[in-house]
């Protein structure tokens, strides 16, 4: 008869507990190498995110450069006032990017003796650039620049936080005035009652 066998080779059998270390070590490590490629595809489309966002941001303020570069100084300082007083007159210009009325001046006396006998107003010119008399010899985003019956010469510009305005005339009279930036509504102030339209640029606190 053949004899049966029935020994069992120890190495055979498989601890319990063994074999459920080696599954949770090879889980960790599967699980480790899974958390590291998330990460990493994580990392790479942060970095994504923020160059798509940082190159739309230039091209964003290129584009408010560009638009800047192209405006011109009365498109750039539209509806802003400004005011000085000079030999006893209170001015007021208010810029506008409006061909009917580019310029806007009052013009008020403030000579003591009549403002104690009657309440302060003022003069009130509108000066158009499109005419025949005017030549404009720049409008850039910087520089407005134009001569009246080629004899008078203004030229504005910002400078700093005030407009400067240089003139000059046929007879060397050069006058530089700079004007303080205004919060007044010009729209509020008192006209004077005279029925009086004053000419183009008759601007009295240049002579």
């Amino acid at each position: 008869k053949t004899k049966i066998n029935n020994t069992i080779d120890p190495g055979q059998c498989k601890n319990p507990a063994q074999d459920l270390s080696l599954r949770l070590q090879n889980f960790k490590s599967i699980a480790m190498k899974k958390l590291k490629h998330f990460a990493s595809q994580f990392f790479i489309l942060l970095i994504s995110i923020g160059s798509l966002i940082s190159y739309n941001s230039c091209i964003s303020d290129q584009k408010d450069k560009d638009l800047l570069s192209i405006q011109t100084f009365l498109e750039r300082n539209d509806g802003t006032a400004w005011t000085v007083i000079e030999d006893d007159l209170r001015v007021y210009i208010r810029l506008n990017n409006d061909k009917d009325e580019d310029l806007e001046l009052w013009i008020s006396e403030l000579e003591l003796a009549k403002l104690m006998t009657k309440k302060e107003c003022f003069y009130h010119n509108h000066e158009i650039l499109n005419a025949a008399e005017v030549e404009v010899l720049e409008h850039s985003g910087s520089k407005l620049a134009f001569t009246y019956l080629e004899d008078e010469s203004y030229t504005f510009t910002i400078d700093g936080e005030r407009l400067k305005l240089e003139f000059e005339n046929s007879d060397d009279v050069k006058k530089t005035i700079y004007f303080a930036k205004s919060t007044e509504d010009v729209d509020d102030l008192d006209i004077c009652p005279e029925k009086r339209t004053p000419e183009p640029f008759e601007w009295r606190f240049l002579n």
